[in-house]
């Protein structure tokens, strides 16, 4: 009675467990493992039901702490198997007989199989609440799976490929059908005495693994993975889904795996093995190639990092490197469209353009966060990013991949593409003349310079290497460039013409630097024009062509303007500025003439021309200005008062004020000057006493052939003492006062003879006019003018430097004498 009340006091706990158990199953019974073919439930999940339960919030990895209550249930279903040996132990000592034993058998075998049930239901549910993702992956084998279904949890896994027990564990099935037996054979006619002490030792040894494994379950610290065997580990990896390899970037284990899916597919379908199902064919296929293309996606990760990144992950480069090859040899291309399974899947292709994009990432952060940088200070850090990046790849990169993979060559050819990209942005968005010459500077000159690609750190051939701008783009910026540089150019000149304009403003004269009139004008210029082409010759031979034709035709323009506006200026008109101005632009001009086409060979000949041509004009001026000053003092030459007085003192005078500023003139300009000057004295005087205005005869001509003498003597050693070198002038006086003066006619033909040696470009009325003046006799002046007029005829046409008489205009009295002649 006592055994039936305790069973009935017992029986609640375990129908409320069973009911327990049985709503567990019902609730997991869509995640629940399918069973093994015997459907006997092993020890070993038997142990991992009560260790879950103990342990029911843990996550994989955590450290376990078994809790009290959690050994109290696993012993509790212990003593109830002791229970049952005692009670066994009961009935041999008090014999009773079989029909009292058998429902006690039963109710025993109905206790045990309440026991499996309730051991069985914490199995189902087992793996939908407790799935431990390693260790499902043990249980699970290899399988091919979405990227999106290897995200999921250890559910899934757990659900769809159940765990197999360990043969070396005993079964609780066999345990309970050893207490089936052993209670059969209590059951039978003298059995319980016979066989009491056998169940006792066979029971006890179907219990003692069971105990060992629930201490285990109870006392053991679960260990973490690392404490692992390394033979299980290697299993847990070759056994990853491919997607998890490629997560963990074992990018040649999941291409191994994924080749031998190819495989077996292709195998597959040329076998007919999807010929009645397409769909199938294509599902896997499909999945194939989604699982090539994460792979291509994380070689453009791995690129994309390597640059972005401080540190280089050489591992991930190497297995990267290798993959490429890998599938190159394993797709070598040439088969029918048809298969396209086994297609190249042109990762090479793939990785130059992963590190092009790469390049163009690095680039295009140059400048973001600066706030409207300056362009100089936008290049100049870009060239120091590529640079870094360069020498990283280099000395960091490089190495990692194999001998034979084209590294640097792909990652210069990228950055170098990068770089071009990135200046014909900022093309579009210069403005002005010197944004482009910035732009075009630093792609002649730095960027292939020492400081950059060029640096003894990159050991770059930059001759071998493409124009970083297409021709056309370049010829574009030339173009533009010049357009703005013609504008630049004027504008200076224009600022030229402007200081001058300032300067004649103050009213005060230039200065002397080494005893010359200086203007700082020939500096300006000249510094202008070296500024110009020394810049275009830093960017190219044919850019300083087109800068130099610029230069000529602006400097062209800008003389005859400039000489335009400082003869319609005030100083022009002031006498005391006027010839010291003079003065210095002929020198500053003869310096620009000399120097330009010197220092720039076939260059600036029309400027040169242009300077002649004002320098000549120039002087001319200097002349009407000693010709306004003088031409009133000459007219009384050649009278009567004339031969009275002193009438050359004042024109000698006002000649040598004027030759005073041909000292501070340039030579030969001063020396050219002078002699010009020498040359209008003694013309005009000539001129004068060819048409006296009173006819003088007898005294008054030889007095006036005297006076003629002496002046004569005055000019000479006045110039001679301004230096003059024209000696050759003073001829033409003295002989005229011989012939004027000559009692002895007959040597009158000696000085006209003289007189047309001396100046071949005199003229036959010149002639007619000096003996008009002697009053020789018609007879006699038609023999002396056939002498000069056969005289004239061998005298040499021209003789340079010798211009005197030729414009000498003789009276009309004269040409009526010829006339009649």
């Amino acid at each position: 009675m006592g055994d039936q009340k305790q069973e009935k006091r017992s029986s609640p706990g375990k129908d409320s467990l069973t009911q327990n158990c049985g709503q567990k199953i019902d609730e997991s019974s869509n995640l629940s493992p399918r069973k093994e073919k015997n459907d006997h439930l092993g020890l070993g999940n038997f142990k991992r039901a009560f260790s879950w339960k103990s342990k029911p919030d843990v996550e994989p990895g955590d450290h376990v702490v078994e809790k009290r209550s959690d050994r109290r249930s696993s012993r509790s279903l212990l003593n109830s198997f002791q229970k049952a040996e005692e009670k066994e132990a009961d009935r041999s000592q008090k014999p009773s007989s079989g029909p009292q034993m058998r429902p006690q058998v039963s109710s025993e075998t109905e206790t045990l199989k309440e026991e499996e049930s309730e051991a069985d239901s914490f199995n189902k549910t087992l793996p939908a609440r407790a799935g431990d993702p390693q260790q499902e992956k043990q249980r699970t084998p290899s399988k091919l799976c979405s990227p999106t279904q290897s995200q999921r949890g250890g559910e899934d896994s757990t659900n769809s490929c159940p765990g197999k027990e360990d043969d070396s564990v005993l079964g609780l099935a066999n345990f309970k059908r050893a207490f089936l037996r052993m209670s059969k054979r209590e059951g039978s006619p003298g059995g319980p005495a016979a066989e009491d002490s056998s169940f006792r030792r066979k029971s006890s040894r179907f219990l003692r693994p069971f105990r060992k494994n629930e201490e285990d379950v109870t006392n053991r610290v679960p260990r973490s993975s690392e404490e692992e065997p390394l033979e299980i580990k290697m299993e847990v990896e070759e056994e990853k889904p491919v997607s998890d390899l490629i997560a963990e970037r074992q990018l040649l284990k999941a291409f191994s795996q994924l080749y031998q899916l190819e495989a077996s597919l292709v195998e597959d379908q040329h076998s007919g093995r999807f010929k009645d199902n397409v769909t199938a064919y294509a599902r896997q296929a499909m999945d194939i190639c989604v699982h090539y293309d994460v792979m291509a996606a994380e070689i453009r990760n791995i690129v994309g990092e390597t640059l972005s990144r401080p540190r280089v992950d050489s591992e991930a480069l190497l297995c990267m490197a290798q993959l490429i090859e890998k599938e190159e040899e394993v797709h070598p291309g040439g088969l029918p469209d048809s298969d396209f399974l086994r297609a190249p899947r042109k990762w090479r292709p793939l990785w130059e353009e992963a590190v092009k994009k790469s390049a163009l990432d690095e680039v295009g952060k140059v400048g973001q966060g600066m706030s409207e940088p300056r362009l100089a200070s936008l290049l100049a850090h870009l060239g120091r990013v590529v640079k870094q990046d360069l020498v990283k790849i280099r000395r960091e990169v490089q190495p990692c991949y194999p001998e034979d993979f084209p590294v640097w060559r792909t990652y210069v050819d990228a950055f170098h593409g990068a770089v071009s990209a990135r200046l014909q942005e900022l093309l579009q968005e210069a403005q002005g003349f010197e944004q482009l010459y910035v732009i075009m500077d630093w792609v002649a000159n730095v960027y292939c310079g020492k400081d950059f690609l060029g640096s003894l750190d990159l050991e770059l051939d930059v001759t071998t290497m493409p124009k970083l701008l297409a021709p056309e783009v370049w010829e574009k910026l030339e173009s533009d460039y010049t357009k703005f540089l013609e504008t630049k150019i004027n504008n200076c000149f224009d600022s030229i013409l402007k200081l001058e304009l300032d300067r004649w403003s103050e009213r005060e004269g230039p200065p002397l630097l080494q005893g010359l009139y200086h203007s700082p004008i020939s500096i300006d210029i000249h510094m202008l024009v070296g500024e110009h082409v020394n810049t275009a010759r830093a960017i190219s031979s044919g850019l300083e062509a087109t800068t130099l034709q610029i230069l000529e035709q602006s400097l062209n323009e800008f003389i005859p303007r400039f000489e335009e506006k400082f003869l319609d200026s005030d100083t022009a008109k002031d006498q005391t500025l006027f010839l010291p101005y003079l003065c210095a632009y002929i020198t500053a001009f003869q310096e620009l003439k000399t120097n330009l086409p010197a220092k720039f060979l076939s260059s600036f000949k029309n400027v040169r021309t242009t300077l002649s041509e004002v320098i000549c004009r120039f002087k001319k001026q200097m002349l009407i200005h000693l010709h306004r000053e003088t031409q009133v003092l000459f007219k009384d030459v050649g009278s009567k008062a004339w031969v009275t007085s002193d009438k050359l003192q004042p024109i000698m005078e006002k000649t040598v004020t004027f030759a005073q500023h041909l000292k501070h003139l340039v030579q030969p300009h001063s020396q050219e000057c002078l002699q010009e000057i020498h040359c209008y004295v003694i013309r005009e005087y000539v001129a004068h006493v060819l048409r006296p205005r009173e006819r003088l005869r007898g005294a008054d001509r030889v007095a006036s052939a005297q006076k003629m003498s002496q002046e004569s003597d005055a000019i000479g050693s006045t110039f001679q003492s301004l230096g003059s070198e024209a000696s050759w002038l003073g001829l033409v006086i003295p002989c005229i006062s011989d012939i004027l003066g000559e009692t002895y006619k007959e040597d009158i033909r000696k000085h006209i003879e003289t007189l047309i040696e001396g100046y071949p470009d005199i003229r036959q009325e010149h002639v007619a006019a000096i003996l008009a003046l002697r009053k020789l006799g018609r007879r006699r002046n038609q023999l002396l003018l056939r002498h000069a007029q056969a005289l004239l005829k061998k005298a040499p046409k021209t003789f340079p430097g010798r211009g005197l008489f030729e414009e000498i205009d003789v009276p009309a009295s004269v040409e009526v004498l010829l006339t009649c002649i």
